[in-house]
């Protein structure tokens, strides 16, 4: 028995009607109108007391490393969709996987059953705890910490907005690029699931109710664009979803399911986008123009009662710090007027005009660094990152042995890790619609894949660590290391002699400054829509994605204060070590541990610069 059995038995005692009507068939035929699905049951929540008491036997007298694993589980089990996206589909019955409760009441138990592992925590002795063991700790209760507080702002996020930040992009993306379809097992997983999504809307319709009921209300800007996102996929024939799409290509490739599984598979799926997902994504639709008519103008945080605390913690969230807003408000200029001053010494040397904007330079810069075709970009994405892990043994003392691809698709400039079990890779997905100046596509590869974040993600799945070290993402840390990934290819002189990507770099790095000043302008100091734009324009070249700050408070915060711990440190070491610094080895001890808060982080870097300092000749 592994160790999600105990899980997954849990669940399948949980679980909601498993699916009728998907056996196989020989018909060439199928009449989707006589396909039956399955009656999908509301979510039954468990006594929360009887849920404590039960995971007080399963952590009781454990060692500290059984306790990390066991009591990290019990936070696991609660995460359905997770056990899919890591291929665990045809180890389990057909009914045992389920969408994730999103309620606010499940979210309630999930904060209660972490306060208690919190507490049983903090009756180990850590002053008594092996080194490794006391890191450990701190990375675990600082995680916790985080959590129990953020569940205090239960009510401060928008469950509907647009893109993977609301939870109807994230379900989308969820059965789009998450969920593997690699055997029939899998496909049913997929079908079970779907037939799900209506509760789901629902759920996100009880949690537009509850924000309202609090006095939160998306703003009308960001509320319009989030529904036209919903009301346009409510607008598309069942066959033209991606729902329908994206399962008919995998379906496609596979040689482990008969001719007639297929067309039964296929059969069912449209019944149930036609069916469960094509309602849920209009009645949410209506439901989101009715909440227009109430939706403020203003879109920063700060203009709701208890915003500016929320606003304080997602600060020391997202940046692990204890920064004010406006001291990150004021790092943010002072990085601008640094990077826009190295922009002007190559502008200078391509000759050009003082008294441009970014805009009109930058607009120079794209047409003479060339174009690059949408048709092949993958491939040059590809030969870019190929070329970097050339030159990683120089720098990092272990590669990843899990492999990262580009896949090119409508949208992009993200990463999704990859499965345990290897069947999906880790994965930079790239725009490829229109034709890409290669200005920034150099740097947008090192952050994505290598060296940036699947060097370092795929890396912490592979250390000998607690699980929860290996999952558990902090955005200062990940963020923080994106961005030093792009300034460590500078330092390696990766940019000699292409003066347009290294000033691609630049307008990124400068695009993570600007996010200092707008983000805190949206929401400490209550800018408008129009304002953080015209700042974004004016300082980086082009305009910013003034929504996505808007709806995800803090985060955009992460990239530019982790990228400049991590600097800060590195150069501390060189400092201290001299002759005896390495890159490698320090590299070695900020991303060999496992993401962490940067507070954590320097801690580990001091003990290492400790313990490998210069000894005195005689």
């Amino acid at each position: 028995m592994n160790k999600y059995s105990v899980f997954f038995t849990l669940v399948a005692l949980l679980a909601i009607s498993s699916f009728s009507g998907c056996g196989g068939s020989d018909d060439e035929s199928i009449d989707v109108d006589e396909i039956q699905l399955a009656t999908v049951q509301d979510y039954q929540l468990v006594d929360t007391t009887a849920v404590i008491d039960s995971i007080a036997v399963r952590l009781n007298g454990l060692s500290i490393d059984d306790f990390f694993a066991e009591s990290y589980l019990v936070i696991q089990e609660r995460n359905l969709e997770g056990g899919v996206t890591e291929g665990l589909a045809d180890q389990f019955p057909l009914g045992t996987f389920g969408l994730n409760n999103i309620s606010d009441a499940y979210q309630q138990q999930t904060a209660e059953i972490e306060s208690f592992i919190l507490a049983q925590l903090l009756t180990y002795d850590r002053s008594l705890l092996p080194s490794a063991s006391q890191l450990s700790y701190d990375i675990y209760k600082a995680h916790l910490e985080y959590q129990l507080e953020f569940a205090q702002y239960k009510d401060f996020d928008y469950p509907a907005t647009y893109g993977f930040f609301g939870k109807p992009g994230a379900t989308e993306q969820f059965f789009t690029e998450l969920i593997p379809i690699t055997n029939k097992i899998e496909a049913d997983t997929y079908l079970l699931m779907l037939n799900q999504i209506e509760r789901r809307f629902d759920q996100i319709s009880e949690l537009l109710d509850a924000r309202q009921a609090a006095g939160i209300v998306e703003p009308a800007i960001t509320l319009d664009f989030s529904r036209q996102a919903v009301q346009s996929i409510a607008n598309t024939s069942a066959r033209n979803t991606s729902y329908y799409t994206n399962f008919e290509e995998k379906l496609s490739t596979l040689t482990n399911v008969t001719n007639a599984e297929k067309d039964q598979l296929m059969a069912v799926l449209l019944a149930t986008v036609e069916r469960r997902v094509l309602p849920a994504y209009s009645q949410l639709a209506t439901k989101m123009q009715t909440l227009l008519e109430q939706a403020p103008q203003n879109i920063g945080f700060g203009q709701f009662e208890g915003g500016d605390e929320f606003y304080d913690f997602s600060l020391r969230y997202f940046t692990s710090s204890a920064q004010t807003a406006e001291e990150i408000h004021q790092l943010g200029l002072t990085e601008l007027e640094r990077i826009h001053a190295e922009m002007r010494v190559i502008f200078n040397q391509l000759g050009y005009p003082q008294n441009e904007s970014l805009s009109q330079s930058f607009s120079r810069v794209d047409s003479d660094g060339g174009t690059i075709a949408g048709e092949d970009a993958v491939a040059f994405y590809e030969a870019i990152i190929a070329e970097a892990y050339t030159q990683l043994p120089e720098i990092f003392e272990t590669i990843p042995e899990q492999d990262v691809v580009v896949i090119g698709g409508e949208s992009g400039g993200y990463y999704i890790a990859g499965s345990d079990d290897g069947v999906r890779p880790g994965a930079f997905y790239a725009s490829t619609v229109n034709d890409l100046a290669y200005t920034r596509m150099p740097t947008l590869a090192y952050h994505e894949a290598v060296p940036g974040h699947h060097m370092q993600i795929a890396l912490a799945r592979e250390l000998d660590l607690p699980e929860f070290r290996r999952r558990t993402n902090f955005t200062s840390f990940v963020e923080g290391w994106g961005l030093y990934a792009e300034r460590l290819a500078k330092d390696l002189g990766w940019y000699e002699g292409d003066p347009y990507g290294d000033l691609g770099r630049l307008q990124f790095e400068a695009m993570r400054a600007a996010r200092l000043v707008v983000d805190t302008g949206i929401h400490d100091l209550g800018w408008s829509y129009q304002e953080a734009d015209n700042f974004h324009i004016n300082n980086v070249g082009f305009p910013g994605s003034i929504a996505r700050y808007s709806v995800w408070p803090g985060q955009a915060t992460a990239y530019m204060t982790g990228m400049l711990k991590i600097l800060e440190l590195r150069e501390r070491a060189e400092t201290a070590l001299g002759e005896n610094y390495d890159i490698r080895s320090f590299h070695s001890e900020v991303i060999g541990s496992g993401s962490m808060p940067t507070d954590i982080l320097e801690d580990v870097i001091d003990d290492f610069i400790s313990r490998n300092l210069p000894t005195e000749k005689e």
